[in-house]
């Protein structure tokens, strides 16, 4: 999933969703990271929580990731996601 997809799929000011939803004020690369998590490609899934370690091509279209190394969601009882 590409950041323009998510910004066609998404209402997205200043880098979060404000569309109703899962990603509901979560940054614009949730979508990224959880679909990257249905796909199986999660570096770590501790059950509930699941992490990624951030790379420079997920930099380069995510800006907003900063100089994070690693990012790590989890999925609440009501189908929310939320960055840890």
């Amino acid at each position: 999933m590409t950041r323009a997809e998510i910004e066609r799929d998404y209402k997205v000011v200043d880098g979060r969703i404000c569309s109703p939803g899962k990603f509901e004020g979560e940054m614009v690369y949730a979508p990224f990271y959880y679909q990257a998590m249905l796909e199986g490609m999660a570096d770590r899934d501790d059950g509930p929580e699941y992490g990624f370690h951030v790379l420079p091509e997920d930099r380069a279209e995510f800006p907003e990731l900063g100089d994070r190394q690693e990012i790590d969601f989890y999925e609440r009882n009501d189908g929310f996601i939320c960055e840890v």
